[in-house]
């Protein structure tokens, strides 16, 4: 009983430090940003943060769609999923951006859209969080649930919706969330894009930060990380913190 009352007072002390400490940046970050910026600015990064987010949540369904059926397809054959998992991993820890002058010169070669055409660098590196976590999940469902299924003549959308996709879906959820917060990420350099003399940018909070470091705009830099930070937080608080309580809850096979 004791150690107990003493575990629950050491909770309430840290969850007290660590909330006064958030207040403090807060009012640090707000008195700062109010010196120098107006609502007009709160605006323009929200705006801006709301691209960027409808072109994040673009992406991974699109990297989802595609990686979920290939993951599965590769983790159900066990030789096949020891060969993809290291080959996954290091094209995630891949630089992408060594790859961005191709992108750049694309796009101006071909008169290309930046707004669209510059997305896919958001993903190009995140996307193999999804597919080697998808690969380990197939790889993990065990093997008694996909017979007992072939003999019940589980096939085809029957099979993918009662069947691998519930047995996956906390593997796919690891992946999903690193890859949108590496997206996040990714959008400061994949939404600003500068190879030579050419620069191409699309509209997005990840430009915005990028156009006010710059030009050494440090209002305009910690206003776009904070509206950042509130997306992200925001996101993982009513999307992905729920989905793994599901997950927690109906989707683990113990």
């Amino acid at each position: 009983m004791r150690i107990r009352r003493g575990a629950t007072l050491v909770s309430m002390v840290l969850g007290s430090l660590i909330a006064a400490g958030v207040a403090y940046v807060v009012w640090r970050v707000t008195t700062f940003l109010a010196g120098g910026l107006g609502p007009g600015d709160l605006v323009d990064a929200g705006l801006a943060g709301l691209a960027t987010f409808v072109r994040v949540a673009v992406l991974i369904a699109l990297a989802s769609a595609v990686w979920v059926p290939v993951g599965v397809w590769i983790g159900l054959r066990p030789r096949l999923a020891r060969a993809a998992q290291p080959i996954a991993q290091f094209l995630a820890a891949f630089p992408a951006n060594l790859l961005f002058p191709i992108a750049v010169f694309a796009i101006h070669r071909f008169a290309l859209d930046p707004d669209i055409w510059l997305s896919p660098l958001m993903v190009l590196g995140t996307q193999w969080y999804i597919l080697f976590n998808v690969i380990a999940g197939a790889s993990a469902f065990p093997t008694d649930l996909r017979y007992a299924a072939a003999n019940l003549g589980v096939r085809g959308w029957q099979w993918w919706r009662r069947v691998i996709l519930p047995g996956i879906f906390p593997y796919y959820l690891t992946g999903a969330i690193t890859a949108t917060g590496g997206s996040w990420n990714a959008s400061v350099v994949a939404e600003y894009v500068s190879w030579g003399d050419s620069r191409l940018a699309a509209y997005g909070l990840g430009a915005y930060i990028a156009k006010a470091t710059e030009t050494g705009d440090y209002s305009r830099i910690v206003l776009g990380i904070a509206v950042m930070s509130v997306f992200v937080i925001l996101c993982n608080r009513l999307l992905w913190r729920p989905l793994y309580l599901f997950a927690e809850r109906r989707l683990t096979l113990d």
